[in-house]
C-alpha cells in the first residue's frame, strides 16, 4: 500500500465519532474520538487516573485491520460526571496489524440496491464487496438476504448474498456481500479491478451466460 492511501485510511479510521482503544499501563479503555488534527487527537474516555506526560498506545477499532501508534497525554479535563476529555500528541509512526490473509482494496463507487436504495461499494477482495448504506435502509436490507447491486449508468450488476451487517460510523452501516454472478457486458469493471489489484478478482465467478439488459 502506498503512503498516500495509507494516510487516507488512517484519517478514515480515526474519524470523529469512531471508537478507539487506549492502552495505558496494564489497562485497556474504550474511548470515542472527538477530533484528530495533524499530530494531535482528543478523546472522550471513562474516568481514569490520566496524568499529563504519560505515554499511551492507541489502536483503532476497524474491521480486519488495526492501526496503532504511541501518544503522549498533553491535557486532561472533566467531561461530565463519568468521563474526561484528554488531549494527546503523536510520538511515533503509525503501524498496521492486518488479521486478514488477503488485503482488501478500498474504492468508492455509487451503487443502486434492488433498484431502489443508494449505497457505495467501499472495499472488496476476491470473494466479497463491502457496501456502505444509510441505517434507514437496514430494516429493508435485512429482509433481502439475496439482493442485486447495480453500478449506475454502466449496466453492471452483482447478484449475491448478504453475509454480515455491521454499523460503521454515525448513521452509516456496511454489509458484506458475497458475489455469485457478475454482469459486466462492457468489461469495464473487470478492467478497473485488474488495474487496482493486478489480478482478476472475479475469475471463475463470472457467469458467461449473463447478458446485458439492453
Amino acid at each position: 500500500m502506498d503512503k498516500k492511501n495509507f494516510i487516507k485510511r488512517i484519517f478514515l479510521v480515526f474519524f470523529p465519532g469512531n471508537s478507539i482503544r487506549i492502552y495505558i499501563k496494564d489497562t485497556v479503555l474504550k474511548a470515542k474520538i472527538k477530533s484528530f488534527k495533524g499530530k494531535e487527537i482528543e478523546l472522550i474516555t471513562p474516568r481514569y487516573d490520566f496524568i499529563p506526560g504519560d505515554n499511551v498506545s492507541l489502536e483503532s477499532i476497524f474491521e480486519g485491520a488495526y492501526y496503532q501508534a504511541d501518544f503522549q497525554i498533553i491535557n486532561v479535563e472533566n467531561f461530565g460526571e463519568f468521563e474526561v476529555l484528554i488531549k494527546l500528541k503523536l510520538t511515533s509512526n503509525f503501524k498496521i496489524k492486518n488479521k486478514r490473509l488477503s488485503e482488501r482494496h478500498y474504492i468508492s463507487i455509487p451503487v443502486i440496491i434492488e433498484d431502489k436504495y443508494n449505497g457505495i461499494v467501499w472495499d472488496l477482495n476476491e470473494n466479497f464487496l463491502g457496501v456502505v448504506i444509510l441505517n434507514d435502509y437496514l430494516n429493508v436490507i435485512k429482509k433481502n438476504i439475496s439482493i442485486k447491486l447495480s453500478i449506475k449508468n454502466y449496466n453492471i450488476t452483482f447478484h449475491g448474498s448478504i453475509k454480515k451487517i455491521r454499523q460503521e460510523f454515525f448513521n452509516l452501516s456496511k454489509f458484506i456481500f458475497e458475489i455469485k454472478i457478475l454482469q459486466d457486458p462492457t468489461g469495464l469493471f473487470g478492467k478497473y479491478l485488474n488495474i487496482i489489484s493486478g489480478e482478476n478478482l472475479f475469475e471463475d465467478k463470472t457467469n458467461p451466460e449473463v447478458q446485458s439488459n439492453e
